[in-house]
């Protein structure tokens, strides 16, 4: 399928699985600000780092206070506190917690709509912690906004296929595969937006410098040509390549991190919210490149009790702020 221009997002619309994997890797799509030798080092940095910050997810369980009573907002009180704690345990910042959090929110809008957030960034920046800054930030927005994202996308599929659920719940060695389909099938990202650096002629399509492309991350990753059944979800599919974090040299630094940390937090929500049944509708953020539930309340069933009371405490015994 041809490339078309959609004057609504002013941008080229590229969706087959294998036009998308082609323009992910095609140097002459640009994602960045920062360009050369920055984006290298970050690069660099980010694969030293991630088993060193992966080990250290691992004296976290996701927990929180959540109220005993009926219906609970998963999002709200479970997905998104958990990321954030995750966030600032991983990659401490300096000053208060919650404007790191708010810039964060502020450079993940602007990346998924290709604008510039040069302030936010720099602030942001100013506040990492330790000598990789250009990973740290990036980890942190990762952790912080791309993470809760994710598990809202991934714990509504679930609760629209309680059989799966359930097998997940039986077979939680499969919960590392499950990550992946879950990823495929719901992840939070719909579209990756690059820009032309020259002109150039791209699947039949003539793009000029300059031009927004827009990949779209959720068609690819439905491509029955790619995926038999793509619209199924099944947790024992072994979704191989599958472009829910991008591919190539701007896929997503902190995707293993991500991955990471969904598996436990998963765990605790299949555990503890075994027979939840939506009872509101789904409010909904995000526009053309992003969405996810901002909002998610389910029902407990009897049996269920909510995930802690606190957080779990750092090998320092000390509670992650």
């Amino acid at each position: 399928m041809q490339p078309r221009f959609d004057p609504a997002v002013n941008a080229w619309v590229v969706s087959p699985y294998r036009d998308v994997v082609r323009a992910l890797n095609d140097p002459r799509f640009s994602a960045d600000e920062v360009r050369g030798e920055e984006h290298a080092r970050s690069r660099t940095e980010g694969s030293a780092m991630v088993l060193s910050a992966m080990k250290k997810l691992a004296e976290l369980r996701p927990v929180a206070p959540l109220p005993r009573e009926s219906p609970v907002d998963v999002v709200r009180e479970l997905a998104k506190p958990w990321s954030e704690q995750a966030a600032m345990h991983l990659f401490p910042v300096r000053g208060q917690g919650a404007r790191a959090i708010a810039l964060a929110a502020e450079v993940f809008a602007a990346a998924a709509e290709l604008n510039r957030a040069g302030k936010a960034t720099r602030e942001l920046a100013e506040r990492v912690v330790g000598p990789h800054a250009a990973f740290h930030l990036q980890a942190f927005v990762a952790l912080s906004q791309t993470l809760p994202c994710f598990l809202a996308n991934a714990w509504l599929a679930l609760l629209r296929n309680p059989e799966q659920a359930q097998m997940l719940r039986d077979s939680p060695e499969s919960m590392p595969v499950a990550i992946e389909e879950l990823l495929r099938y719901a992840g939070p990202a719909h579209a990756q937006l690059r820009r032309a650096t020259e002109d150039l002629e791209f699947c039949g399509a003539q793009i000029k410098s300059g031009d927004r492309v827009a990949l779209m991350l959720a068609s690819a990753n439905r491509d029955p040509e790619r995926f038999p059944v793509p619209d199924r979800l099944d947790l024992r599919r072994n979704p191989q390549r599958h472009v829910a974090f991008g591919a190539g040299p701007h896929a997503c630094i902190g995707a293993s991190l991500v991955r990471a940390a969904a598996v436990p937090a998963t765990a605790v929500f299949i555990e503890h919210f075994a027979g939840a049944e939506i009872k509101e509708p789904v409010e909904w953020t995000g526009g053309f490149a992003i969405r996810a539930p901002a909002s998610l309340r389910v029902s407990t069933s009897p049996s269920s009790t909510p995930p802690g009371t606190a957080p779990s405490r750092s090998s320092s015994g000390r509670t992650p702020r």
